[in-house]
């Protein structure tokens, strides 16, 4: 397992279900419920990659959509299982990594990575490897949507004081929540670079109102068939 799922798997396991869900609010889980069903409209198979507790997962199951959830935290699995059981929803749970997925080729219609999950990936090879997966398990014709922060360049004292690290300081340490979290901030000129590394030639990069606040999306459009 690679370095950055098991500070993931770490992080998680001590925060919880209960912790990682005190992060958001009703209102912001339903707005980007709503944008996700906009860009997925028509599209019946989703994977939520790195679906935590179910947050998205479960409301697009209650929509119809045909669900499969997968997260490296066995605890947020456990606590997304159990809510559906609840409510008699059929979803496919699987605990793993977003960088080595196991799933067949051309299986989704659709694969959604949100909540900053893909800027845990520190590493190059890691995020290209996670990108490489994702186009090998949409079908002809499938789309995915990663969402994170937007880019910002560092200030002098960002990088004095650490909270910037990394190459081009995109290492970012963020103090919310009574607590700090650290991810890998990307822009367009990353995201194209892993697309061009993962021979990804149809995608969009744009920045859109998520939930409110202002995020940055990777679009990625597999050619259809034939």
């Amino acid at each position: 397992m690679l370095n950055s799922a098991l500070r993931s798997r770490a992080e998680y396991a001590e925060l919880g279900a209960d912790g990682l869900a005190a992060r958001t609010t009703p209102e912001r889980d339903a707005a980007i419920v709503e944008a996700v069903e906009e860009l997925l409209e028509g599209r019946e198979s989703v994977l939520d990659l790195c679906c935590g507790y179910g947050r998205i997962a479960l409301p697009l199951r209650r929509a119809g959509k045909v669900v499969h959830a997968l997260d490296i935290s066995p605890n947020l699995i456990e606590a997304g299982r159990a809510k559906a059981a609840e409510e008699d929803l059929s979803i496919d749970w699987a605990i793993g990594s977003m960088t080595d997925l196991p799933y067949k080729w051309d299986a989704f219609d659709a694969v959604i990575c949100l909540w900053t999950a893909f800027h845990e990936l520190f590493a190059e090879d890691e995020q290209v490897s996670t990108i490489c997966e994702i186009s090998r398990v949409l079908k002809p014709g499938g789309v995915a949507i990663v969402e994170g922060p937007v880019w910002g360049p560092a200030t002098a004292a960002e990088i004095a004081n650490g909270m910037r690290q990394g190459p081009e300081h995109r290492i970012v340490t963020t103090e919310h929540f009574g607590g700090s979290s650290v991810h890998f901030i990307h822009d367009e000129i990353s995201y194209g670079r892993l697309c061009a590394a993962a021979g990804i030639e149809d995608y969009k990069i744009y920045k859109r109102d998520w939930g409110g606040r202002r995020r940055l999306i990777l679009e990625i459009h597999q050619p259809g068939a034939g």
